[in-house]
């Protein structure tokens, strides 16, 4: 797949993250740490003189979630973030563009992905992969060896909320941010979405987390919604 030329500007206060097309019609780029390197078979486009990666919305909540624009600055450069279900490498590697001065801790259970992980991103010296499983935060304490600026959780399981916690508990600064992809069929296929995301938020709640935004992704990712919540002080 050949490299394109596009014009870009810079969407919103994304570190990072660029934009083509209208409103109306509008793709994302992340600015490429890696110069001619794939992670997904993704698009690569060269505008004034730098190459950028398209983002795809259909195969990244990150990249759907920025798309609707959440009303919060909720990254920069220089962040440290916990990745819950970092998987092969797809999402992480467009956040590794976007905080191009930080570091990505990505815990991934599965083996077969860690190593689908460690191959994609083995040129990005900001990811740090790790074989671990996020029901256990205390496991992974030796190679994640910061509190972080970010907690994002992307885990399919029915205790997501509860994992979220335990890892916020853990790792997260006071004050800081948890964005966290709930999955609704993943705690309960048979009770309808609305009434499962509204039981996640209360197990968050009642932790101290305070919810700031909530956003449906239902578009992109069926059956999804995000909530960003702030671990209180």
């Amino acid at each position: 797949m050949g490299l394109s030329k596009i014009e870009l500007r810079p969407y919103s206060t994304f570190p990072n993250v660029y934009y083509s097309g209208s409103q109306n019609n509008m793709k994302l780029y992340t600015r490429n740490i890696c110069k001619g390197i794939r992670v997904y078979d993704e698009n690569l486009t060269f505008f004034n003189g730098k190459e950028y990666r398209e983002w795809d919305p259909f195969r990244s909540k990150l990249a759907a979630l920025l798309l609707l624009k959440p009303k919060l600055d909720l990254f920069l450069k220089n962040h440290l973030c916990l990745y819950l279900g970092a998987s092969s490498g797809t999402t992480i590697s467009h956040l590794s563009d976007m905080l191009s001065e930080g570091i990505i801790f990505g815990i991934e259970v599965a083996e077969r992905s860690i190593r689908q992980l460690i191959q994609n991103t083995s040129q990005r010296d900001n990811i740090i992969p790790i074989l671990g499983d996020a029901n256990y935060p205390e496991s992974y304490a030796r190679s994640v060896f910061t509190e972080v600026d970010i907690v994002y959780q992307d885990v399919a399981q029915p205790n997501q909320a509860e994992i979220a916690i335990k890892n916020c508990n853990y790792y997260l600064k006071d004050d800081s941010y948890l964005i966290f992809a709930v999955k609704s069929q993943s705690i309960d296929s048979i009770e309808k979405s609305e009434r499962v995301y509204q039981e996640e938020r209360k197990i968050l709640e009642s932790s101290g987390f305070e919810i700031v935004e909530s956003v449906n992704i239902h578009k992109f990712a069926a059956n999804h919604l995000i909530l960003i919540a702030r671990k209180k002080i």
